[in-house]
């Protein structure tokens, strides 16, 4: 399952921020998220690298920052849950500051 939101908190160029993807919306009964992945795509230029951290009751915070550029960003997590299962949650925030 592929989840994106849009987010009206917007983040600074300098600012480093921790975004918290919850995925207890798409657990079943015993599953636990057991990795994740994740991903920026930035409006242009290069990526920035984000940090997964510590997994804690099917949400996975995700660190990013600071960014190169303004505009339109996506932060991508991709969970692996402990069935096999996988999902992919995705949010746009905006950079204009």
């Amino acid at each position: 399952m592929a989840t994106s939101t849009q987010v009206s908190v917007a983040q600074s160029l300098a600012e480093i921020r921790i975004w918290d993807f919850d995925y207890n919306s798409d657990l079943n009964e015993g599953v636990t998220v057991a990795s994740a992945t994740a991903t920026h795509i930035p409006p242009s230029g290069a990526a920035a690298t984000p940090t997964v951290g510590t997994i804690v009751n099917g949400v996975v915070p995700v660190m990013i920052g600071p960014l190169a550029v303004m505009g339109q960003h996506y932060l991508s997590c991709l969970a692996t849950y402990s069935n096999g299962e996988k999902s992919e949650i995705r949010i746009l925030f905006l950079v204009n500051f």
